[in-house]
C-alpha cells in the first residue's frame, strides 16, 4: 500500500460513480485491496505494541487476535486467487505441480500435501522453492507469510491447502 494512500479520495470517487450510475469495477478492486492491505499493517503494528508495551497489552493483545484472524481469512482467499492466476496463465510452476499428460497431479504435489498436513513448514518451503526456482518464477509473498511460525500448524495446513486447491483446480 503506498504511503500517499487516501481512503477518503476513493470512497469519494466510488460515492460520486454511484450517484452518476457508472460504477468502476476497478475502483472497488482498488479500495478492497488497500483495505485488506491496511489490516496486515495493523497486525504487524499491533504485534510491536505487545510486544513493547507494559501498559494495556491484554487489550492490544485482544485487538491483534482479532485482527490476525480476519486477516487469516483475507489470506486464504488471496492464496487461491494466487494459485489460480498461475493455473489459468499456464505457469512453469502449474506444470511443476501438475501433469497435463497425465491429467492429474504430480507425485512431488501428493508429498507436499503430506508435508503440509505433519506440519513440516521447512519440508513444505524447501519443495515450493525448488518448484518455484525451478520454473523460474518469484514466490509470490502472500505465499511465504503461510510459513510464518505465529501461524498454528492448523492455520498453516490451510492457507497452504488454500494456495493447492487454487494452482489445482
Amino acid at each position: 500500500m503506498s504511503d500517499n494512500f487516501n481512503f477518503d479520495e476513493i470512497i469519494n470517487n466510488i460515492k460520486d460513480q454511484i450517484k452518476n450510475g457508472v460504477v468502476e469495477y476497478e475502483s472497488f478492486k482498488k479500495l478492497v485491496d488497500s483495505y485488506k492491505e491496511l489490516g496486515f499493517h495493523i497486525q504487524k503494528l499491533l504485534e510491536f505494541a505487545v510486544k513493547n508495551t507494559k501498559e494495556d497489552k491484554d487489550k492490544l493483545n485482544n485487538l491483534y487476535e482479532e485482527i490476525k484472524e480476519e486477516n487469516i481469512a483475507n489470506l486464504c482467499d488471496q492464496l487461491r486467487s494466487y494459485g489460480e492466476r498461475l493455473r489459468f496463465r499456464n505457469s512453469g510452476v502449474y506444470e511443476r505441480f501438475y501433469d497435463k499428460n497425465k491429467n492429474a497431479p504430480a507425485g512431488m504435489t501428493f508429498r507436499l500435501l503430506e508435508l503440509s498436513r505433519l506440519g513440516k513448514r521447512d519440508e513444505v518451503f524447501y519443495i515450493i522453492l525448488r518448484e518455484f526456482a525451478t520454473a523460474q518464477e518469484e514466490v509470490d509473498e502472500k505465499l511465504v507469510m503461510a510459513f510464518n511460525p505465529k501461524y498454528s500448524s492448523d492455520v498453516f495446513r490451510t492457507l497452504i491447502y488454500s494456495f493447492l486447491s487454487g494452482l489445482l483446480g
